[in-house]
């Protein structure tokens, strides 16, 4: 007689399923037969029979077999937590800033380009350049101006590490997920 075998550990976590088993290729591995059809992941093992589990409530909950119920792994929703802020920093850094009422964009080849200047403004201290500011209008920018610009594109740089830098602090001394929920960047 051919049936599914699901097998399972102790505690009740489903490790494989078998259909059209039989009782001589089983063995002495703990089963029960059941009709089962999904991924055995979503699925455990109490009193004899396979059981649904409930939805996971987020990426960092893991199942607990014995009291059949999902429960938060600090860890794991700490890293995500800071994998948020380190994106929202990464956005906010290559985004634009503000020198002397002007807004400029600072992506990373903006950024290139803004350092090149500085560093032609640090030789050459009668340079004179037209740049393009993040709404296409354009400013003149002489050497000591631009060296402030390179400044300033420094000091938001820094503004984005040093925030993202405190906002790592109170998620590590996080202890639930409410807790980090409410860490924003």
């Amino acid at each position: 007689m051919r049936f599914t075998a699901v097998f399972h550990d102790p505690d009740g976590r489903i490790t494989s399923v078998q259909n059209n088993a039989t009782e001589n290729v089983i063995g002495t591995r703990s089963y029960i037969k059941a009709d089962f059809d999904g991924d055995p992941d979503d699925f455990y093992v109490a009193d004899g029979e396979v059981r649904p589990k409930s939805d996971k409530p987020s990426d960092a909950h893991v199942f607990d077999y014995s009291s059949a119920s999902w429960g938060l792994d600090i860890n794991e929703a700490r890293n995500q937590a800071w994998s948020r802020i380190k994106t929202d920093r990464e956005s906010e850094e290559f985004s634009t800033f503000i020198w002397n009422s002007h807004t400029f964009q600072c992506d990373q080849l903006s950024q290139s380009r803004i350092m090149s200047a500085v560093q032609s403004a640090q030789i050459d201290s009668a340079l004179t350049i037209v740049w393009t500011l993040s709404d296409n209008t354009t400013v003149n920018l002489n050497a000591t101006e631009l060296k402030q610009v390179g400044q300033a594109l420094s000091a938001h740089i820094d503004a984005c590490h040093t925030k993202a830098r405190g906002l790592r602090s109170q998620i590590d001394a996080a202890t639930t997920e409410v807790d980090l929920n409410a860490i924003k960047w």
